[in-house]
């Protein structure tokens, strides 16, 4: 996971260094390619992956229009877009009744499933919660992105977002534990659970 993080900031530094000695559009296309081979190396499977793949696609498009029209701002975009379309996901499956945030949580951490209902009313309201923050973010990286320079945006747009995913990750993670509270678990009885899970693994992983 740490690698995941901290690989996720290789396409922004490539970004803004070829911003320093290169016009907009090759830019832009080294940015791309080198989130494009994140992206692969980080790949993942089921939902996160698929949810991977839509935000890439918002990515390749306002990369493309970047390329094309010779403007990175438009290639920065795809931040402040990607939280508005991710929106639509959040509230469909909240009205398909299968919340997102719990199919996340799942996949990330099987041993939530033998503990919180997949029924949850809990799931619902959390999907909900990551879209209004996806929402507030999305207005947010959008005011930065009309208003700052391209190096500042990059420097601002994370230093603003980190909090707020940090305190949604940690609303999360209070909730899933009260609701596993609700129904007879301790987070001492998941934890046991998780490294027993983690010692069945093969050594290589």
């Amino acid at each position: 996971m740490n690698l995941r993080i901290l690989s996720s900031g290789i396409p922004v530094v490539v970004f803004f260094g070829m911003t320093r000695v290169a016009e907009p559009w090759t830019a832009v296309l080294a940015g791309f390619v080198v989130t494009a081979i994140v992206t692969y190396v980080n790949r993942r499977d089921r939902l996160i992956g698929l949810l991977a793949v839509y935000g890439f696609v918002i990515l390749a498009v306002c990369a493309i229009i970047g390329i094309v029209s010779n403007d990175e701002k438009t290639f920065l975009a795809s931040g402040p877009i990607g939280d508005f379309l991710f929106v639509p996901l959040y509230l469909g499956s909240i009205l398909v009744g299968r919340p997102i945030i719990g199919g996340i949580v799942r996949e990330l951490f099987p041993v939530v499933a033998l503990h919180v209902p997949e029924k949850a009313p809990m799931w619902a309201w959390l999907t909900l919660a990551w879209a209004l923050s996806n929402l507030g973010q999305g207005f947010l990286r959008l005011w930065l992105l009309s208003n700052m320079s391209v190096g500042e945006y990059l420097v601002w747009s994370r230093l603003l977002a980190w909090p707020m995913s940090a305190a949604m990750i940690a609303l999360t993670t209070y909730v899933v534990l009260a609701e596993a509270r609700k129904h007879g678990s301790s987070f001492e009885a998941m934890w046991e659970t998780w490294r027993g899970e983690r010692q069945q693994l093969p050594a290589s992983d």
